[in-house]
């Protein structure tokens, strides 16, 4: 998985990918991609604030339930 991060011109709403939460993205969005690029989705300021250790961790619980999909 890869960080993006774009300036977001939008201001609108998102879903956080690990929190499952709404907030209102700011002038930037942290977006979660696979190796090609493709965007799973956004995190949000709190889940982001509490660490690259902690967001590893959920990520790869994350990474885990997709692989058991496919």
């Amino acid at each position: 998985m890869k960080f993006q991060i774009e300036c977001n011109t939008a201001k609108n709403s998102q879903i956080c990918l690990i929190c499952q939460q709404k907030f209102m993205a700011k002038e930037a969005r942290l977006i979660i991609c696979n190796d090609q690029g493709e965007g799973y989705g956004d995190l949000c300021y709190q889940c982001i604030g509490k660490g690259g250790n902690w967001v590893q961790l959920q990520l790869q619980k994350f990474s885990q339930k997709i692989l058991a999909l496919s």
